[in-house]
């Protein structure tokens, strides 16, 4: 009854943050795909791509709703298993080790965030490739975005998930990148956790929402700072290009390429933990369960 509160507590203070920041993730994912060779944003940084957005495209319409059912559903099954599970998996692995050391908070961290990852793993295609296609269409054909002067291929998640099982198939579709997806949750969870957990022992402050937000916020710029690399990579394979193609595109803009998009990332990230971890100690503490 205790794990079934705890992703009871997990799952919907996941869902609430990732819905409210929808925005940073949106225009993460389209400064990673731009391509500057065709140029579809004027300014290619966050906040000139955020500002061309709303004025092409509307706040609502443009920064705040595309991929957002794929972005609650994910959430929902991603959030439950990677931070519902982690204080379990925290005790088992610290059984008859006294209290637990930082290695153990990394380990269960990277455990169950590569285990949500696997079972949300086509929601992060959906949500990646809901996004990026984003913008205004007239005539079946998107006219703002980076997918301007092309046709609809998705009209929203269910159409989105029937197309790419279809098209693509599930081991080349909605669990492309699977490896590089797995690897990067599994990473994030890890460092996002564990540097939490640590951070909450190592101040000794009472608990409560101030300690809560001051190691959340920390924690989101440690583990996207962590993980940005694979958060690039990720991205350009979810919308369908291989290792090789990836590589070249390294190649050609260099490795600081990996880090393009840190800005809104870990603002993004910063936020959502900032958001999400608070709600999550304050549901588990309304479910009775114990603090992280």
């Amino acid at each position: 009854m205790s794990l079934v509160k705890e992703f009871l507590a997990a799952g919907p203070g996941c869902a609430i943050a990732n819905g409210l920041l929808n925005c940073f993730e949106i225009t993460k994912v389209k400064l990673q795909l731009h391509d500057t060779a065709k140029p579809v944003y004027r300014t290619p940084t966050t906040r000139g791509i955020m500002l061309q957005i709303a004025r092409e495209e509307g706040i609502v319409r443009g920064l705040l709703s595309p991929g957002l059912s794929a972005s609650l559903t994910r959430s929902m099954l991603y959030g439950a298993y990677r931070v519902g599970l982690y204080s379990t998996i925290r005790a088992r692995l610290s059984e008859g080790h006294g209290d637990p050391t930082l290695m153990h908070r990394l380990l269960s961290g990277m455990f169950t965030g590569g285990l949500g990852s696997i079972l949300s793993c086509p929601l992060d295609v959906v949500r990646t490739r809901m996004q990026a296609d984003s913008g205004m269409i007239r005539n079946d054909r998107y006219i703002t975005g980076l997918r301007r002067g092309e046709a609809v291929r998705y009209r929203g998640m269910l159409s989105a998930f029937m197309t790419i099982f279809r098209q693509e198939g599930l081991k080349n579709g909605l669990y492309r990148g699977a490896s590089v997806t797995v690897a990067r949750a599994s990473l994030l969870n890890g460092a996002q956790l564990a540097s939490y957990d640590t951070l909450k022992r190592q101040l000794k402050w009472e608990e409560g929402p101030l300690l809560h937000s001051v190691c959340a916020l920390l924690s989101g710029v440690v583990a996207q700072t962590v993980i940005m690399p694979i958060d690039t990579i990720k991205s350009q394979m979810m919308l369908g290009n291989r290792w090789l193609d990836v590589a070249a595109i390294i190649h050609k803009n260099g490795p600081f390429y990996l880090y393009r998009g840190w800005v809104p990332a870990c603002a993004g990230q910063s936020l959502i933990m900032l958001l999400q971890m608070p709600l999550i100690e304050e549901f588990r503490r309304l479910l009775g369960v114990e603090a992280i």
